[in-house]
């Protein structure tokens, strides 16, 4: 079957938690979530913005030369809901969870008046008007940000908790979380027992893939290294910004400023980690996420125009969900969240922060990994071809031996 135009059921996995199970912690190191700003809507589209996202990191080739493109797999958006009517999701939105008070509270009402969670997913699987990196993946829209942007820890602890025992029932492999606290830490060593580490922990160890950003305050952080919470936690999958083309320059509301822009600079505003620094807690990937259009809450064929490591998260949410798709396929079971993080450094162009930026933060002169959907499908290729000549050399040692 042709996967680009075949089922996008999901596959059924074994359930992650049970009723006799103990629940995460419920302990939170950070309360408060800075609000997400809400992107600039459009009644239609217009921009090519997701296009020259598509272009940098080879999404459209990828999904050509490997036939893939997302069938099979679902991803949980923990964002400010969805407009689920949009014609760029048609048929591919499985029923949510709202955490938020916001549509009077209705736990099954995840409707979007803010616009972040739909700009969110139609980066990573708009198929449509807009075609996103992964587009024949599955969304679970999870409402845990207000109509205002705004939240807390704690609804997003309680949506992660939900994506956790729902996980099987959904099919749910990958969650994207483009949000953040406004901190900048250097490790998770100083929050044991934090419950949304713990959840985290539980999902990585399920093979769900937990994208999140790592923060748009490098700037306001005074050019330190560093992540925001939870991006921070090891188990995660941590996204940092970079621009995509030439787009002219910048000023953004906390100051930074970038005079010149071009494909693979870093975006002035995004924290970033090095291992050097970091170790296991560094961030591990890089994105375009500057500015990218996608769909929008106006009407059913709606445009979104925003800038953040919130875009560059689900950029790279829809690699995780392509490499997981093409594994899925191959193997008929998902991938450790391991390999995929593997796939995706090994698969990555190498860029520097500080050779060529032209903006007006401190860089650290070290080199980063930005995300490459052709790279890292090759790259778990070749994994999967080298697995397949061992078990082939293994089996003819085995009958040499007379087993």
């Amino acid at each position: 079957m042709n996967e680009l135009n075949g089922s996008t059921d999901p596959p059924r996995f074994p359930t992650a938690v049970t009723d006799d199970m103990a629940r995460p912690n419920s302990l939170l190191h950070v309360e408060s979530v800075i609000p997400v700003e809400a992107p600039v809507q459009k009644d239609g589209p217009f921009l090519p913005e997701l296009t020259e996202v598509d272009l940098l990191v080879r999404a459209a080739d990828a999904r050509r030369e490997f036939n893939v493109g997302g069938s099979g797999v679902t991803v949980a958006v923990l964002d400010t809901g969805l407009r689920t009517t949009h014609v760029d999701f048609a048929g591919r939105v499985v029923p949510g969870r709202n955490f938020t008070r916001d549509n009077g509270g209705d736990p099954a009402d995840v409707t979007d008046a803010h616009g972040h969670g739909t700009s969110v997913a139609g980066i990573a699987c708009a198929a449509r008007i807009h075609t996103g990196v992964a587009p024949n993946a599955r969304i679970v829209p999870v409402k845990v940000l207000g109509d205002s942007g705004g939240g807390s820890f704690t609804d997003i602890r309680d949506g992660l908790d939900w994506v956790l025992e729902r996980r099987s029932s959904l099919g749910i492999s990958a969650v994207c979380m483009a949000l953040g606290a406004s901190d900048n830490r250097t490790t998770d060593t100083d929050m044991p027992g934090d419950g949304i580490g713990a959840l985290l922990q539980e999902l990585t160890d399920e093979g769900v893939c937990c994208c999140v950003s790592a923060g748009n305050d490098y700037y306001a952080h005074g050019g330190m290294q560093g992540m925001s919470y939870p991006a921070i936690f090891r188990q995660t999958i941590s996204v940092g910004s970079v621009y995509d083309a030439d787009e002219g320059s910048f000023r953004y509301r906390d100051g930074a400023k970038a005079f010149e822009t071009a494909a693979d600079r870093m975006t002035p505003f995004s924290q970033r980690l090095h291992r050097k620094i970091g170790g296991p807690c560094a961030t591990d990937i890089f994105a375009p996420g500057s500015p990218v259009t996608s769909a929008g809450i106006l009407n059913d064929t709606g445009e979104s125009l925003q800038f953040g490591t919130s875009q560059a998260t689900p950029v790279a949410t829809g690699v995780v969900l392509l490499l997981q798709s093409f594994y899925l396929r191959t193997r008929g079971e998902l991938p450790s969240v391991a390999d995929v993080k593997r796939w995706l450094v090994r698969g990555a162009t190498v860029i520097y922060d500080g050779d060529d930026e032209h903006d007006n933060v401190g860089h650290t002169g070290l080199s980063f990994p930005r995300v490459s959907a052709v790279g890292s499908l090759l790259a778990c290729a070749k994994d999967l071809a080298m697995r397949e000549l061992t078990a082939a050399e293994h089996a003819r040692t085995e009958a040499a031996m007379g087993r």
